[in-house]
């Protein structure tokens, strides 16, 4: 008789209790879908760190001995091997009567975004749909992957920053 008394007190608060947690898994899964999770599902940031250090090193290798005209016409792309005193860490050499500044700064970001989508996982899609392989340059769904890791991770400019002084350092 008491067992009967006492699964009648508990079957109520049990029942009241799981109802908060359903709403709260239906807002979870809203948020995964809203933040880019189904393209770029979570991931362990410092795993995806040690890879971005280790390709971060072959691509600047690879800069190094890339032929002229790889990256832009009439350019040949250098690696410095360290992060000068204006914070590039690329050399691009071009014709004497153009400038190679903005042009510089433009192959650091396609050689640091192209490492950041090769270091994370893209299950839907290759890694050649999301930028061109020789040229680094991002297609439109880069970009957009792009995006959502900078909505995921607001600092991601700084963890960037920091990974890539980290792959200069182990060299």
């Amino acid at each position: 008789m008491r067992l009967h008394i006492l699964f009648l007190l508990l079957f109520p608060c049990l029942l009241l209790s799981t109802a908060p947690q359903a709403q709260a898994a239906k807002k979870s899964k809203a948020a995964v879908k809203a933040a880019g999770y189904k393209e770029i599902p979570a991931f362990n940031w410092g795993l995806a760190a040690t890879g971005f250090v280790e390709m971060f090193k072959m691509r600047n290798r690879e800069v190094e001995s890339s032929h002229p005209n790889r990256f832009f016409p009439g350019t040949a792309a250098l690696a410095l091997g360290r992060i000068d005193d204006s914070g590039h860490f690329l050399l691009l050499k071009c014709g004497a009567s153009s400038s190679c500044g903005s042009i510089r700064d433009v192959l650091e970001d396609r050689m640091v975004f192209a490492t950041l989508l090769d270091a994370v996982q893209t299950p839907k899609v290759r890694k050649d749909q999301l930028y061109n392989p020789v040229t680094w340059e991002l297609s439109p769904l880069g970009e957009k992957y792009v995006d959502i890791l900078r909505k995921r991770y607001p600092d991601l400019s700084t963890r960037l920053g920091r990974l890539i002084g980290a792959a200069f350092a182990g060299e």
